[in-house]
């Protein structure tokens, strides 16, 4: 009786997240689009952290390598993306200063676009794991690249390439006034 109730209770925590991801995704998306000060200490530790685990994520990615047939290449090729697109963000980016203060807003478009490049991720990845549990890789192999696990690793890439680029370009544009 407590495994069932145990199991119950985890389908049910299970259903309460895929409920709340819809509301989870809105307010990521709200949050990232809203009009920010940044306190300079943040600034300064985002410009050095993010960065470093862009490299920790490649070397994990070296070691996947091992594991995922072409995890460490689409992952370079996912940050090396998300790179110019962090540079295009920041270059779309509305900045506001005045004496003493400054704000940045990020833009909505290249928002909404990350974020609907992670959800429609989930999905393949779902459907991915759907057809590998049918057995059905012919499936799999006609969609090439998008087919293969090491997708995600690209898609991971490119977030984590976008916001360290971010990151650096805040720090380096915004420093001065902070």
């Amino acid at each position: 009786m407590p495994l069932l109730l145990l199991a119950v209770v985890l389908l049910a925590i299970f259903a309460l997240l895929l409920l709340l991801w819809p509301l989870a995704l809105w307010n990521r998306y709200r949050i990232g689009t809203s009009r920010r000060r940044p306190p300079r200490w943040l600034t300064r530790l985002n410009a050095w952290l993010i960065p470093v685990s862009a490299l920790i994520f490649l070397g994990g990615m070296g070691i996947a390598q091992l594991f995922v047939t072409h995890a460490f290449p689409y992952a370079a090729l996912g940050v090396l993306a998300g790179l110019a697109l962090g540079g295009l963000g920041w270059a779309l980016t509305r900045v506001e200063h005045r004496p003493g203060q400054v704000w940045y807003t990020p833009n909505r478009w290249l928002v909404l676009a990350l974020t609907l490049v992670v959800v429609a991720r989930v999905f393949a990845g779902i459907w991915q794991a759907w057809e590998r549990m049918r057995g059905d890789t012919a499936a799999l192999a006609a969609w090439g690249p998008l087919g293969e696990p090491a997708g995600l690793f690209a898609v991971a890439g490119l977030v984590v390439g976008y916001h360290a680029m971010y990151a650096v370009l805040l720090q380096w544009r915004l420093g001065r006034w902070l």
